[in-house]
């Protein structure tokens, strides 16, 4: 179910969705949906990587809520060059919940 909202945006920002509908061709309802959901979901991202690094998760934590599979979270790890705080014990959880069918590969 869709819920209608409305706000304010200012000038420069107007333009630049002007001109990212002249690109895509899209209509100014789709494209702000789809500049919302791809926001949203960097937003995530980096708070995830920011509750990562501050030992506030762990690597299975920060992938869900990042909503993005491990492989992807560690990979966005790498491109910031944040290092890993994996240990045996981490390893050993996580293949016991691939192997329990908890975790999807």
């Amino acid at each position: 179910m869709s819920e209608r909202i409305s706000f304010v945006i200012p000038k420069r920002l107007r333009k630049s969705l002007r001109e990212l509908q002249e690109l895509t061709g899209e209509d100014q309802s789709t494209l702000l949906r789809k500049l919302l959901d791809k926001g949203i979901a960097d937003t995530r991202l980096e708070i995830a990587i920011e509750h990562y690094i501050d030992d506030k998760v762990s690597l299975e934590q920060g992938s869900d809520l990042a909503r993005v599979s491990l492989w992807r979270f560690l990979d966005e790890l790498r491109k910031r060059n944040v290092q890993l705080k994996y240990t045996l014990e981490d390893a050993e959880a996580e293949v016991e919940s691939v192997r329990s069918g908890t975790r999807q590969v």
